[in-house]
């Protein structure tokens, strides 16, 4: 990265200041969204561990997380508060309901640069996602920040620009099945899987009240991924092997973000070699179909594809240009 680049201090941008911080509540103030906020809305926040606010006249968004969770990824915060400002997004040919950021921004970035512009000037980044010739988003990292630039599709305009701290190296991946073998256990009784060694990282053992009250096992703080269950009697008329009784078997799975809901952040293999960094427009070609099912709005949005072995539901955050979640589900089990 060069000397322009480098020179962006994250500190400008509030990462890592807690809610409670006098710049960030004058950051936020007369926002539109905190006007239907009460204690009770911030109270939940902090037990859900994340606070999203979006503030479309100003073209920004903001993610707060708890001060562990910040810890965790990106290092100690900058001060103390139950929610930390974690990722924050400079919206600009985003959506026509969206005014564009207008204040400056990092990298030296200017609101009308295009793609190739941005790539001559900073430099090769520390990761590049396109589709065919078109690039759809570049990071570049510095010792002050992690920096994605995402790119409008047809115009390579600047479309959103998302910070972060530098992340902190992260724990050694605890080995799990892939996602085709634990697909191919959907339909496998509670009481199998329980003995099986492959599925020991999940301590099904420790679980069975909370699949039995549930329905799910919540692995997300120790591996990002959530298992779920059903009566094999409600799966037995579509997916094989499943018994026609009401023992608790594998259903479905999801991998999860890191940061959400407290998710260390699933990092090992996904359907088709997806990473959850990935665009939308990358998604789609890993995925070479289209989806049988999809709900996109400004903000968010999924996509579903019916393989021949499970489907595939994606969970996308436009505001981060970003998969959230990766969730197989036994065929014919869910809506």
């Amino acid at each position: 990265m060069n000397s322009q680049a480098s020179a962006f201090e994250a500190a400008n941008y509030l990462l890592g200041r807690a809610w409670e911080d006098a710049r960030v509540q004058a950051l936020v103030e007369g926002w539109e969204q905190l006007d239907w906020m009460d204690d009770e809305d911030l109270k939940k926040a902090r037990t859900d561990h994340r606070l999203s606010l979006m503030n479309p006249a100003q073209g920004i968004y903001l993610f707060f997380t708890d001060p562990d969770s910040h810890e965790a990824c990106y290092g100690a915060p900058s001060g103390k508060g139950g929610l930390i400002l974690s990722r924050v997004s400079l919206l600009l040919h985003f959506h026509p309901r969206w005014t564009p950021y207008a204040g400056s921004l990092p990298l030296a970035l200017h609101a009308d640069d295009i793609a190739g512009d941005v790539l001559q000037r900073l430099g090769q980044p520390a990761e590049l996602w396109r589709v065919g010739l078109n690039v759809s988003k570049a990071r570049w990292s510095s010792a002050q920040a992690e920096v994605d630039v995402s790119f409008e599709r047809g115009t390579g305009r600047l479309k959103l620009v998302t910070m972060t701290r530098p992340r902190v190296a992260q724990a050694p991946v605890i080995a799990v099945p892939s996602p085709e073998q634990l697909a191919r256990q959907f339909g496998r009784p509670l009481a199998e899987l329980q003995h099986d060694a492959h599925f020991a990282p999940f301590s099904l053992a420790r679980k069975a009240r909370e699949i039995a009250e549930y329905g799910e096992a919540d692995c997300s703080e120790e591996l990002g991924i959530e298992l779920y269950f059903k009566p094999g009697a409600e799966m037995a008329d579509t997916v094989p092997g499943a018994p026609r009784n009401a023992e608790p078997c594998l259903s479905g799975l999801r991998y999860r973000a890191d940061l959400d809901f407290q998710s260390t952040g699933y990092a090992g293999p996904l359907p088709w070699g997806l990473r959850m960094s990935d665009t939308l427009d990358v998604a789609m070609a890993k995925a070479a179909s289209r989806p049988f099912k999809e709900a996109l709005s400004d903000v968010d949005g999924y996509q579903l594809w019916r393989t021949e072995l499970c489907d595939v539901h994606v969970l996308y955050s436009f505001l981060e240009d970003r998969i959230y979640r990766v969730t197989l589900l036994a065929q014919g089990c869910y809506d």
